[in-house]
């Protein structure tokens, strides 16, 4: 027993120093003010609702930018897609975004200035429904409590990736020496599969938080779908989301139990610290996200559970 609970207490000290040097890195995508001429093609993955699109078409058009065009996929692959776009860097987007003011141009000034083939931009999540606020952060807890997000653009370890799968902005030259044109289908790789490939083609590669320069609308609808997108975090692996959640959902209780109560201020105050330091770095309510910890971690624990069922549910049917 007392082997897991220093486990437990090792394993949060480390996720507080990864959630740290986030915050204090601060992986945002800065507004440069920069002003570019480039051609870019904008990308909208799937046909959205008419609310959807009338509202992305509004933030599309209230860029400013004046050599862009919005493109949206209704059952063409990919690669079809690619081979219509006209723009020098190409942005695929989901339905349920918006953009704001100074998007594409900072986009290009980061990516210029880097050297980059890819930004993975993680949207600021707009949670609407208690299902959804309860789900909706744990993309963001998960990836800021396991990934230095900084260190994935100045490391050249492939391996060394993280992100999500809701914007992409591309160098369109490089993207097509990626080679995925060749490839059929509808969607992208997932993020993460998508960093480390751009990685192993020597490719510069950066994941960045939003900063309300991209947000993503979210409602009840949408959460009931999310657990693989969380799942993606540990690289598709059941058993790494298990251990994970033994450390961070069942371990808290354990050392509840038993820890002298002087003593809980050190688990208690590094859970504590890391959500509001993540809260401020996704632009989310901290007190909110303090408050259901407790929940969200249920959560967390029915959605790996839900995840590993489906896993071996599939893996029986395959035997028969």
């Amino acid at each position: 027993m007392m082997v897991f609970l220093y486990a437990v207490l090792v394993f949060l000290i480390l996720r507080f120093c990864v959630t740290l040097f986030n915050f204090l890195s601060n992986p945002k995508l800065g507004y440069y003010g920069k002003h570019f001429t480039d051609p870019v093609s904008v990308i909208v993955l799937s046909a959205p609702a008419e609310g959807n699109l009338e509202r992305l078409t509004e933030s599309f058009n209230a860029q400013g930018y004046k050599d862009a065009e919005l493109i949206v996929q209704q059952n063409e692959s990919i690669a079809e897609l690619v081979e219509r776009a006209a723009g020098a860097y190409l942005l695929f987007i989901t339905p349920e975004t918006t953009l704001h003011h100074g998007l594409i141009n900072s986009l290009i000034y980061r990516l210029k200035i880097f050297n980059l083939a890819v930004i993975n931009v993680v949207p600021t999540y707009r949670a609407s429904g208690f299902l959804a606020q309860c789900i909706y952060p744990l993309n963001d807890f998960l990836l800021l409590n396991l990934f230095p997000l900084r260190l994935i653009r100045l490391s050249n370890f492939s391996a060394f990736a993280a992100g999500s799968g809701n914007c992409f902005f591309f160098d369109a030259a490089r993207y097509k020496q990626l080679n995925w044109n060749e490839k059929p289908g509808t969607n992208l790789p997932p993020a993460a599969e998508l960093v480390k490939q751009v990685k192993q083609q020597q490719f510069g590669a950066e994941v960045l938080l939003a900063n309300k320069l991209i947000r993503q609308d979210v409602g009840e609808a949408a959460a009931r779908n999310v657990a693989r997108q969380l799942l993606l975090n540990f690289s598709d692996s059941g058993l790494a989301a298990l251990v994970y959640v033994a450390l961070v959902v069942f371990g808290p209780v354990v050392v509840l139990f038993n820890f002298e109560p002087a003593l809980l201020i050190l688990p208690v105050g590094l859970i504590f610290l890391s959500r509001v330091m993540i809260s401020f770095l996704t632009a989310q309510n901290p007190l909110r996200n303090v408050l259901l910890h407790p929940v969200q971690m249920v959560v967390l624990l029915l959605l790996v559970l839900k995840f590993i069922g489906l896993r071996i549910r599939k893996a029986i049917k395959l035997k028969k």
